[in-house]
């Protein structure tokens, strides 16, 4: 990105500060913003007979957590005067071939990494969500509208957007992809659990760096927040698949 070309003293410890300190910060705002967004918005559910723990109440709650991600994200850029930091635009001809490349790239990949896994007789970790959706398969399918309108462009908005942002301003692009691409696995240390977890994390680390580098070459946030959207589409839907019997 043209910011890349920006030269930063790295002997000046507020470069540093800015970087790490900035990408520390805005992830425990996210988490706290997150976590007040979803305390405000059961009092809603409860008002509108939803049960917390149905299929829907826990896809409402996760739209609130989202909510939260992206008032948090746009919050800090304005308050710390860095909006020019995230590219925004309507996506041309050029940006469609780095969705529709980026997509392809993630779904390949994951479908790689878990014949490998498997070939080493290594288990994925087991996912809280699956775990929520397990005996209400129907959740999966409520999740499709809250990741393509929310999670993906909340979370692209907070890890590549704004954190890789930081980094790349201070160190360069691909210091930037790795350091957002570790900090994106470590978040999701909580959606997991079980042996195989440094393995999952190892992959979302890697899905990461896709998501990072189709950011960097498009150069519009829209396009690793869409490709990020319909890969976890992908994924609820098979799980629904195979959870409801559609699927061997």
């Amino acid at each position: 990105m043209a910011s890349d070309a920006r030269s930063v003293p790295l002997d000046d410890p507020k470069t540093h500060l800015r970087a790490i300190g900035g990408a520390f910060a805005v992830v425990v705002l996210v988490v706290l913003v997150a976590s007040i967004a979803v305390s405000l918005g059961y009092p809603l559910l409860d008002a509108a007979g939803i049960g917390r723990e149905s299929a829907l109440g826990l896809a409402l709650r996760s739209a609130f957590q989202f909510v939260g991600f992206g008032v948090a994200g746009v919050g800090y850029l304005v308050v710390t005067d860095q909006t020019d930091l995230v590219p925004i635009r309507y996506p041309t001809r050029r940006d469609l071939k780095w969705l529709i490349g980026g997509l392809a790239g993630l779904l390949a990949l994951y479908v790689a990494a878990t014949a490998v896994l498997s070939a080493m007789g290594i288990e994925g970790a087991e996912s809280a969500i699956v775990a929520e959706g397990s005996d209400q398969p129907i959740y999966f399918l409520y999740l499709v509208p809250v990741t393509i309108l929310l999670v993906g462009p909340t979370e692209e908005l907070i890890f590549r957007g704004i954190v890789q942002g930081q980094f790349r301003r201070a160190y360069g692009t691909p210091v930037a992809v790795a350091a957002a691409s570790a900090i994106f696995a470590a978040v999701h240390l909580s959606s997991y659990s079980g042996d195989g977890l440094l393995a999952t994390l190892g992959t979302v680390l890697i899905l990461g760096g896709v998501l990072g580098i189709v950011y960097e070459k498009s150069e519009n946030l829209v396009v690793p927040a869409v490709v990020h959207g319909l890969f976890n589409t992908v994924q609820f839907v098979t799980v629904y698949a195979t959870t409801t019997g559609l699927v061997g």
